[in-house]
């Protein structure tokens, strides 16, 4: 017999004489530096620290997120304590968590709904409906706002076309 011995299952030379010798095992790291150098690289890559600086109102306050994406909207629907506001202009109230406006026979906020419709309107007249995030809205609502007013207002959104809606937050 020779004295490397003979090859175990893993390529390591196991004892010449039998013995409880430690079998010597060699791992090829190449490949697994591989694999972590490109795991690296897309993670370096997708990071971003671009920021969109929104215009606040006095008692207004955005939840924190620790995510940070590019953003482009379209239109921005506002919720404070007080009030619901399309891009400046208010097209609702609210008082105590819960929506004053009249609601239509579906649910809807009538006139955010209306709103919303007009934009819609105009833009498939101005041949704008087809652009990529057409349907995109961004949400800012306050911290304190009830989840049913946010649905409501996501339904109201939704049912004029406007289906893809981003939340707003503050990063931290």
């Amino acid at each position: 017999m020779s004295l490397l011995g003979k090859r175990g299952v893993f390529g390591a030379s196991a004892p010449a004489s039998g013995g409880a010798g430690m079998a010597s095992l060699a791992i090829n790291l190449t490949a697994l530096m591989d694999i972590l150098s490109n795991l690296l690289f897309f993670l370096l890559a997708s990071y971003t620290s671009q920021s969109v600086e929104l215009e606040g109102q006095a008692g207004f306050k955005l939840p924190s997120s620790t995510s940070r994406l590019s953003l482009t909207p379209q239109i921005t629907i506002t919720i404070t304590e007080s009030r619901i506001d399309l891009g400046g202009v208010p097209v609702g109230s609210i008082q105590h968590g819960q929506i004053v406006e009249p609601l239509d026979k579906d649910g809807n906020v009538g006139a955010l709904y209306d709103r919303l419709d007009k934009v819609k309107t105009s833009r498939e007249a101005a041949g704008r409906a087809d652009v990529a995030d057409a349907a995109l809205v961004l949400l800012l609502a306050d911290r304190g706002t009830d989840s049913e007013t946010i649905t409501r207002v996501l339904k109201t959104a939704g049912r004029t076309g406007f289906y893809n809606v981003r939340f707003g937050v503050i990063s931290r």
